[in-house]
Formats: structure tokens, sequence, C-alpha cells
């Protein structure tokens, strides 16, 4: 069984040292390396390992940063020459989590963490380590899983094929994405929506940790706010940036306001941009920003919009709320969870007019801004603490490394 999170606080081992060895492949931007990235920031007297399969970034993409104590071992696949070459190292997967769960187990670790994998979702050393495990599933492999937006999806036969399972290479993915996932020993997540998904598709249970955001780096500025629209994440069609252009556009010009785009990942440059074009719609794409000024883009914001489809937590609204931005967010997923209506945003329905609608009534209203802005900034420096769940972390991960190794031969 499973084992539930307790709620945050130092439990009986939660105050000793660890060995642990963390796990990914995830490249060095995003919501997902900066839950890695801000655990092991608040627990210096752990002893971190990485086992990582990307390659180093260069340096504008590296938003997330280790300390330079931390021992990291890169261990990148090769870039498939061909599409078969990509298939046939997809099918070596069970190989290589076999190699690097022996090479992390031999290591002598109290405890894995383990992230999330580009290729598949689920790591693929997970059903292989005798070493006692925690998982965190930022979300499911949704591609797979979900419906995908029809804006900027590709069309032709192998997303038909795709779509009915026909794929050799997706339908071995999401096999080894099941695979992986079932055989953690313990899984956490950020959000009940989430857990909720990760049940419903995978029948596991997985405990929820929620997020936090670093109230330190992310602060309001001095209160000057431009009349623009800032959307932040991959250029994907899963992160709304569409919507969001769609919404501004039912706004009647000239209060049209600008919408700005940051979005360092995916293929959605163009599209945007002849959408906005097409609407009417001024329109800003930004990308390898440094920390310093995406904190920028936040402060000098009219309004920090959240239109990802069905987002599993929601790290945006927390970065913004920190800022002192007013947000507005569609009203699913994780995002019900991050944003209080009226309180600390305004949650809306995925509908263009409805949308538009929040959008300028923040921006026509200074007074409602402010206080949006004000009481988001309080709610994420009393409510979403990185400390609150790095101690959660700590108390799963100390709570498995009690017994040290699990007693049984590696799973098959």
């Amino acid at each position: 069984m499973l084992a539930e999170p307790r709620s945050p606080g130092p439990g009986p081992d939660a105050g000793r040292a660890l060995d642990i060895a963390i796990v990914h492949h995830l490249p060095e931007a995003g919501g997902a390396p900066r839950v890695l990235a801000e655990y092991v920031a608040r627990r210096p007297r752990h002893r971190f390992t990485v086992y990582t399969r990307m390659a180093q970034a260069p340096p504008e993409l590296r938003l997330v940063r280790l300390p330079d104590d931390v021992t990291v071992h890169r261990l990148p696949l090769r870039e498939p020459a061909s599409a078969l070459h990509r298939l046939w190292q997809l099918a070596r997967l069970p190989h290589y989590g076999r190699t690097l769960a022996a090479r992390i187990d031999a290591a002598g670790h109290d405890v894995v963490f383990a992230h999330a994998s580009l290729l598949v979702q689920a790591h693929e050393v997970l059903p292989h380590l005798r070493t006692p495990t925690l998982a965190y599933a930022p979300e499911p492999l949704r591609a797979l899983h979900e419906p995908m937006p029809a804006f900027g999806t590709p069309r032709g036969l192998r997303p038909r094929l795709i779509g009915a399972g026909l794929d050799p290479y997706e339908a071995l993915r999401k096999r080894l994405d099941r695979r992986h996932i079932v055989g953690a020993d313990t899984i956490v997540t950020h959000s009940r929506f989430t857990a909720a998904n990760l049940a419903r598709i995978y029948g596991v249970h997985a405990g929820v940790v929620p997020l936090g955001v670093d109230s330190d780096t992310f602060t309001p500025g001095d209160g000057r706010r431009e009349p623009t629209v800032l959307s932040i994440g991959a250029l994907h069609p899963l992160k709304g940036h569409q919507d969001v252009i769609a919404a501004v556009a039912t706004i009647a010009a000239p209060a049209r306001p600008r919408v700005v785009i940051v979005g360092d990942r995916g293929a959605l440059a163009g599209a945007l941009r002849d959408q906005a074009r097409a609407l009417e719609v001024e329109l800003d794409l930004l990308h390898g920003l440094p920390l310093d000024r995406l904190v920028e883009q936040y402060r000098r914001a009219g309004v920090v919009v959240a239109a990802m489809v069905r987002e599993p937590f929601g790290l945006v609204p927390l970065e913004a709320m920190a800022c002192g931005a007013p947000v507005v967010a569609v009203a699913e997923g994780g995002l019900l969870e991050t944003v209080r209506d009226m309180q600390t945003g305004i949650l809306a329905p995925r509908e263009p007019a409805a949308l538009g609608a929040a959008i300028e009534r923040v921006l026509g209203d200074p007074q409602l801004a402010a206080r949006l802005g004000a009481a988001g900034r309080e709610a994420a420096v009393s409510d979403w603490s990185w400390e609150r769940t790095a101690c959660a972390f700590d108390e799963l991960l100390a709570g498995l490394a009690a017994p040290r190794r699990r007693p049984c031969a590696p799973r098959s």
C-alpha cells in the first residue's frame, strides 16, 4: 500500500541527514525541475547525488540551478538518427532503467527521490530499484490520456494513428509509462486534481504535497504596472496562450491591451503570431529570460492570466501572487486549488468573452487590481511556502529510508 504524506512538520526521523539520490530526465527550466531545485536548496544537511539523462543546457536556458556541492552524473541517451532508431531506443528503455538502477543501488544511498522523464513521464528506474524510492508524479502522460486542444495540434495520418492507439512509438510509450509508475514504492503529487487523475488513469494512490513559491525572490516591485496581459509557459497548446489571445481580442479598441508571452520550449510561436495578427492583438513573444527578468515581467504586468488547459497545479499564479500581480485564471484543474476567486484572483470560464471580461475588469479597476495583488502576496507568503513543501518531502523520504533497503530481489 502506498503511504499518505502526513501534515508538514518535523517527524521522528525528518531531522536527520540523508544520503539522497535524485533521478530525472528534465530540462533545466520549467516548473517540474524547479520543485527539485527548491527542495535541494532548503535541505543543505542532506547529501544529494543527481542522476540525469539530460545533457547540460546552455547557460541562458538554465533557469533552475543546483548548489555547487551537489554531485551531478549526466547520462544522456544518444540523439536518435532516425524514426527507427528512436523506436529502438525506446524499446531499450527497460535495459537502461535496470542499468541505472543497479548503479544507484550499488552506491548505497539511503533513499531515491525520482522525478519525471521527458521520454515517458514516469522514470524508467522505478520498477528496478532496490533502494527505497519516492516518486514525484507532476502529471500523467497527458498527450496519450487526454484530448489535446485543436489549436496547434498536428493533423494528418500519424495523429489519427496515435488517437487510435496504433502508432507503435506512442503505444510503447504508454505501456512503459504505466509499467514504471506502478513500480514505484510511494507516489506523491502536488494537487488533489492530479492525484485523482493518477488514480483514474493508472489505478495508483498518490499522496498530496502542495508546492510553494520563493517569496524572497518573487517580490513586488515599485507598484507601477503597464496595461499588459502576461501569459507564461511553454509554447504548447496545453499552456493556453491561444485562449489568452482570443480573450483579449474580445476587448474593444482602444482599450485592448498588449499580450506578452514568455515561453522557452515548444513549436507554437508561428501559430500564435498568426493568430494575434488575424485577431488584431498586439503580441510580444519572449524567450531565454534569466530569472531576474522573468520576475520583472511579473512586476510590470497589469494582469497575469493563467489559461493552462486542465493545469495539474499552477506555479505561475503563485509566482504572480508573490509579485503582487493580479491574477485571472480559468476555473479548472489545479488552478482551482491555487487561486481563490475574488480573493487572490478571479476565476473565469474557458470562454473568450468571459475570460476577456475578467481581464478588462482588472485592467479597468486599479483598486480591484491592487486589492487582488495585495491579498495574493499575503497568501503566497503565509500559505505557499517551499519550506512547508520541503518538510513534507523530508517526512516521506525519512520514513522510506528507515528500513534502508527492501529485502526482496529487484522486480522484473
